[in-house]
């Protein structure tokens, strides 16, 4: 029974929809036609290629080459934003700061003069969750809206090349408010990259991206990525989140059920009918039940693919429930400096609220002009 709890205390996420679905479902039905077969498929070969590399190390590799070039505290922290920034868009922000955040932590661990570790520390975060923004493949959000709505890639570049713009100036912008004191570091000791596991899980990722371009069939890139992942690394696949996968499904359930309810879907037409109230409340509901559920919820209701997207990336902002890689972020750093964590909860939701004002105006009036 302990371990029954457990189970379900480790994830709440996971839990609270598990509950809400069956809740939904013994109030309407149950049908497997509200579930998104080809989301799920595409999260699944996707996750366990991305779990290959992960465990490869690597990000590691690219972190170590980084840090060898950082010479003050201004550049390390740049260099490691940026690396969380870009890797985030391929290997999701939840990878990224799973890899970068304790790298970042270890290394200034044993530099006790090191003054940047909060700030650091929320700007791996946000670059992770701003990078996987700029790419349909990026985040389950992204992913999810993009077959959705179907939107050809090369539009959803444009709609997003100002979102990671705008992401990439207000980096550097902060970055520049970090002390250039002198440092000096060594890289973290890294195991060596299989080339045979390497290629396998780079073909597995490759296969993936043209079928969310729809260049090759969603099920044969998927059955062929899973085949190279159980060739590459066998216990890849074990370890992939298939709590996640899990949580999707419950969540399509929910949907499914509320949009059998005219009311509620009058209901959140009127409310969510132009750009600018779709962008705004899907950035606000993100702050309450974190940008994937903000996703999944509210895009049966809404034809305003370009609102809802740029407003469930820009939700990621805010709170630490808004996206599930705050969570992981603060967690991370938990284990790293328990001590602090007050201090990292009012430092970053002071940045990210700023941010989200910011980019909420920005956009807004954007869309104006």
């Amino acid at each position: 029974m302990k371990t029954f709890i457990n189970f379900f205390r480790s994830d709440l996420l996971f839990s609270i929809s598990f509950i809400l679905a069956i809740i939904a479902c013994g109030a309407g039905r149950f049908a497997l036609s509200f579930v998104d077969g080809d989301v799920i498929l595409t999260l699944l070969g996707l996750m366990a290629v991305i779990k290959v590399l992960e465990r490869l190390g690597v990000l590691d590799f690219f972190a170590a080459k980084l840090i060898q070039l950082s010479k003050d505290e201004r550049a390390l922290v740049t260099n490691l934003t940026f690396l969380a920034f870009f890797s985030s868009m391929i290997l999701t922000n939840d990878i990224a700061i799973l890899t970068l955040l304790p790298v970042f932590l270890k290394i200034i661990g044993r530099n006790k003069a090191f003054k940047s570790k909060i700030l650091g520390t929320t700007l791996i975060i946000i670059a992770a969750n701003l990078g996987s923004s700029s790419l349909p493949f990026g985040n389950p959000q992204n992913l999810y809206l993009y077959g959705y709505y179907d939107v050809p890639f090369g539009q959803f570049e444009i709609w997003m090349l100002p979102f990671f713009l705008l992401s990439a100036v207000s980096l550097l912008v902060i970055t520049r408010f970090i002390n250039k004191n002198p440092l000096e570091v060594s890289s973290p000791q890294l195991k060596k990259i299989s080339t045979r596991q390497l290629a396998l899980a780079l073909v597995g990722l490759l296969l993936m991206i043209l079928a969310i371009l729809h260049i090759l069939p969603l099920a044969i890139a998927v059955v062929v990525s899973i085949l190279l992942v159980v060739l590459a690394d066998l216990k890849a696949l074990k370890e992939v989140d298939y709590r996640l996968l899990a949580t999707f499904i419950f969540f399509f359930l929910i949907v499914g059920n509320l949009a059998e309810i005219p009311t509620f879907v009058a209901f959140i037409q009127n409310i969510m009918g132009n750009f600018l109230s779709v962008l705004v409340g899907s950035s606000l509901i993100s702050q309450l039940i974190s940008n994937v559920p903000a996703a999944l919820l509210l895009a049966p209701f809404t034809e305003q693919s370009q609102a809802l997207l740029l407003g469930v990336n820009i939700g990621g902002l805010g709170t630490l429930v808004a996206s599930l890689a705050n969570l992981i972020g603060f967690k991370v750093f938990s284990l790293y400096a328990p001590g602090e964590k007050g201090k990292l909860l009012r430092n970053f939701s002071l940045l990210n609220f700023c941010l989200l004002a910011v980019f909420l105006l920005f956009f807004s009036l954007f869309n104006f002009f």
